[in-house]
């Protein structure tokens, strides 16, 4: 479901999810299933029924299938950097880049019955978007008062700076251009680097690989065309480049835990009631 607040997914996964990274702030929650692992920034991170793994923008992570466990099935929200700073107004400055101070968090009684609501809500006849976003917005100040509190941390790796001016010329060409694959060595000749200094600085300052950045920008895109836009999948596979539409369902369901065809059909079901 899409909202003010971002959007929020009921997914299980039963197959390993690559590396990868979102603009949003992101939190996942499980409702059922195995206990597993993200990694986040290599880091084993738990996901239980007692601990949500918390993950800042940008910050790349995975998740890493055990073969013969049972899936995992989980609450995953992206949240909007302005719905959120707004939500959280009260805490001092927003940095979305190094919001959560860990990347875990544990789950109250309070925060668990409240994503239990979440997901009756998303599973009911008539969800409202409202009502929706109401129930996220309590889970999500209740789960970030609990892992203020709490004692247990999970280390954490320094956030990177943005600050060679050849690097945001070089992120903001990629946004601008949906993560063109072919567009890297045009934006190394125009900023002057070797190849080997650019792809080591991008890494520097944004803690993830050109490449990964790249699948990032295509991937947030790829999920605007298959929600929002009425073209096929095919035009759409097209449009990001894709040489063929089994290659963008590979890629759709490695980064987001299910087909293009499958998140198209969900979001339309849930707007359509």
């Amino acid at each position: 479901m899409l909202g003010n607040f971002g959007r929020v997914a009921l997914v299980e996964l039963g197959h390993c999810l690559v590396r990868h990274a979102h603009p949003h702030c992101h939190m996942l929650f499980k409702v059922g299933g195995a206990d597993s692992n993200f990694i986040v920034d290599d880091i084993p991170v738990p996901l239980t029924n007692d601990s949500v793994v918390l993950v800042d923008a940008w910050r790349p992570h995975e998740f890493v299938y055990r073969p013969g466990q049972p899936p995992t099935q989980i609450i995953a929200l992206y949240l909007d950097s302005e719905w959120l700073a707004a939500l959280n107004a009260d805490h001092g400055d927003f940095n979305p880049l190094d919001f959560f101070k860990s990347s875990s968090g544990p789950v109250s009684r309070d925060s668990y019955r409240l994503l239990m609501a979440v997901v009756d809500c998303l599973n009911g006849p008539s969800p409202s978007r409202s009502e929706v976003e109401l129930l996220l917005s309590q889970l999500v100040l209740s789960t970030l008062y609990q892992a203020a509190v709490a004692v247990r941390t999970v280390g954490r790796l320094g956030r990177p700076q943005l600050v060679d001016w050849r690097i945001r010329k070089a992120v903001k060409y990629l946004q601008q251009n949906n993560g063109d694959y072919d567009t890297i060595d045009e934006i190394i000749a125009e900023i002057g680097m070797s190849r080997a200094n650019f792809f080591r600085q991008f890494k520097t300052c944004t803690g993830m690989s050109p490449g990964l950045f790249q699948n990032v920008v295509r991937l947030e895109q790829a999920i605007r065309l298959t929600v929002v836009s009425q073209e096929s999948l095919s035009a759409a596979a097209s449009s990001l480049g894709f040489s063929d539409p089994a290659h963008f369902s590979r890629f759709f369901r490695n980064h987001t835990a299910v087909s293009p065809r499958l998140y198209r059909q969900g979001a339309s079901e849930l707007l359509s009631r």
